[in-house]
């Protein structure tokens, strides 16, 4: 993101902060931008209680049921992802991977942890860009996308180290030590879950937090129940 681009974003917030706390006759604890489909956003503003206040991109108060449900539904959604994904441990997995990559022999497993090293930074940067500061489920696609990569290529890391398993007592300790390193950092990063597969089970969740958050609206929604 472009530096004029990072403080168009600041601004943004802190305007929907300022709409928000004059709408409500208090400060908001949060505000999220919320981008559900290029091209449409939403701010969703927090307030203790919990209360919350949706503003459409206008800063407009937003009381169509359907369209505060997508915002809300977006926002819990993308912070659920975020939890599932370490960006340091990332960091420290690529690191693993390249320093065990110069303890192999077999060229596939050195390409396999190559790979898994250039998939973990990238990752990493993907997670410290500043435009994650807007909850985005088109970004947040490229973020699964990268991460299935990743996962991909750990788990033929884990398929192509399982004959060493065997020999283990006859591996040298600093090769036994880089696999731990690689196999202990990818668990803490999230690298062996599905996102696909974590997200899907955690629809229902989604679809309850929202409904709460709906409920916990300043303002009364206007529209038929969706769904």
């Amino acid at each position: 993101m472009a530096d004029d681009s990072l403080e168009a974003l600041v601004a943004a917030l802190g305007d929907a902060h300022a709409t928000a706390e004059a709408a409500v006759g208090a400060v908001p604890v949060g505000v999220r931008a919320v981008e559900p489909a290029s091209g449409w956003r939403w701010y969703l503003c927090a307030f203790d209680g919990p209360r919350f206040l949706c503003l459409d991109a206008a800063l407009h108060i937003e009381r169509d049921r359907r369209r505060v449900r997508q915002a809300a539904t977006g926002a819990l959604l993308v912070e659920h992802v975020e939890g599932l994904i370490e960006q340091g441990e990332l960091d420290i997995l690529a690191s693993a991977s390249a320093a065990l990559a110069t303890h192999v022999e077999a060229a596939d497993l050195r390409d396999v942890l190559g790979g898994l090293a250039a998939a973990a930074l990238e990752l990493s940067s993907w997670c410290a860009a500043p435009d994650r500061a807007i909850a985005s489920l088109p970004a947040l696609e490229d973020g699964i996308r990268i991460h299935e990569v990743a996962r991909h290529l750990y788990e033929r890391f884990v398929e192509g180290t399982e004959p060493l398993v065997a020999v283990q007592d006859r591996l040298a300790d600093e090769l036994i030590t880089a696999l731990r390193e690689v196999e202990e950092a990818a668990g803490r990063a999230g690298i062996g879950r599905s996102l696909p597969g974590t997200i899907a089970q955690a629809m229902a969740t989604f679809d309850a937090g929202a409904a709460e958050i709906m409920t916990a609206h300043v303002i009364p929604l206007e529209g038929g129940d969706d769904e």
